[in-house]
C-alpha cells in the first residue's frame, strides 16, 4: 500500500483555547483508533452530553490533541490540519452542498432498509413460533371433548396483520440520522501550518521509544509517561520538558522528585541539545530523579 493510498487523518483546528493557534480536535472514531494504535497517541476525550454538561467522568468524542502531538502526526505524513470554521462556511456556499444533502438522504434510505429487514426477520421468527403454537392447539382441540373448548372456538386464532401497501411504504417518513463527521461535506484540504512547540523534541523522543503520554497535571508535571497503552499499564514517570539553556529551579527537582516517589513514579526531565550544524538533528538528554529515604 503506497503512502498516497493511505487515508490521512483530519485534524480540525477551531478557535479558542489557551494556545494561540486554537484547539486541535479529531471527530472521527476511526481516526482516534488509528492514532492510538499506530502512532501511540492517546489524546484527551472532551465531548460531553448536552443533557448533563457538567459531568466529567464519561466523556466522548471529539478528542483534543496537544500541539506537539499534532506536529508529530503532520511531520510523519499521517495527518493534516484543516481550518474547520472557514472550510465549512466555504463548503456551504458551493454547489456540492446539494450533493451532500442527497448523500444524507441516501443514508436515511439505507437506514430504513436495514430497519425493515430486521423487522421482517423478527416478524418471520414470530410467525414460525405462532405456526408451531397453532399446531399444538389444533392437536389439543382434537383430543378435547366437544363443549369443553371454552371461548377458543369463538375468538380463537391470531389476527393476521394486514400487509403494507406500496403507497404506505412511499409515504412512510424516513428515520433521522446525525452524521458523526462532516468530512463528506468539506472533503480533503491542503492543510495549514502548525507551530513548532518548544516541547516537541522531548515529546518526539519519548514517542520514538514507544512511550505513551497523557497530560501530567494530576501528578504535577507536564506529562504522565507510560511504557505502553495506559489501558494496560500504570504511569512509570512524571515528566517535564525544558529548554537546553533554561535554568531548572532546584525546588522543582525536589518537589517533583518527592511527589513522584510518593505516587510510585520517578521524575523525568530533559531537553534537546542544539545541533552543531543545521543539517543535524539535536540530541535529547534526559535525567531521572527518584527521591530516597521516604
Amino acid at each position: 500500500m503506497t503512502q498516497e493510498s493511505v487515508k490521512k487523518i483530519r485534524i480540525s483546528r477551531v478557535p479558542g483555547g489557551k494556545a494561540a493557534g486554537g484547539r486541535y480536535l479529531v471527530f472521527d472514531i476511526e481516526d482516534v483508533i488509528s492514532i492510538r494504535r499506530n502512532n501511540g497517541i492517546c489524546a484527551v476525550l472532551t465531548g460531553t452530553m448536552p443533557q448533563n454538561p457538567t459531568q466529567n467522568l464519561f466523556l466522548g468524542l471529539p478528542v483534543e490533541l496537544r500541539v506537539e502531538e499534532v506536529r508529530l502526526l503532520v511531520d510523519s505524513g499521517a495527518a493534516y490540519v484543516a481550518e474547520e470554521l472557514a472550510e465549512h462556511l466555504d463548503a456551504l456556499n458551493k454547489p456540492n452542498h446539494e450533493a451532500y444533502i442527497d448523500s444524507l438522504r441516501e443514508k436515511r434510505v439505507s437506514a430504513q432498509k436495514a430497519f425493515d429487514e430486521e423487522k421482517n426477520r423478527v416478524r418471520a421468527m414470530h410467525a414460525d413460533k405462532m405456526k408451531d403454537k397453532r399446531k399444538k392447539d389444533t392437536s389439543a382441540s382434537i383430543a378435547q371433548p366437544a363443549g369443553e373448548g371454552g371461548d377458543d372456538s369463538l375468538f380463537g386464532g391470531d389476527a393476521v396483520p394486514a400487509p403494507h401497501t406500496k403507497k404506505e411504504e412511499e409515504t412512510k417518513p424516513l428515520p433521522a440520522i446525525t452524521p458523526a463527521t462532516s468530512a463528506q461535506l468539506v472533503g480533503v484540504s491542503a492543510g495549514v501550518d502548525v507551530p513548532i512547540p518548544p516541547a516537541l523534541p522531548f515529546y518526539r523522543h519519548l514517542n520514538s521509544k514507544g512511550y505513551y503520554t497523557t497530560p501530567g497535571l494530576r501528578f504535577g508535571g507536564d506529562y504522565s509517561v507510560y511504557p505502553g497503552d495506559p489501558f494496560r499499564y500504570h504511569a512509570h514517570y512524571l515528566a517535564n520538558a525544558y529548554g537546553w539553556n533554561e535554568k531548572i529551579p532546584m525546588l522543582d527537582v525536589v518537589t517533583s522528585g518527592r511527589l513522584g516517589t510518593a505516587v510510585k513514579k520517578s521524575f523525568l526531565f530533559g531537553a534537546e541539545q542544539p545541533a552543531s550544524t543545521p543539517e543535524e538533528d539535536g540530541r535529547v538528554r534526559m535525567f531521572c530523579v527518584e527521591w530516597a529515604g521516604m
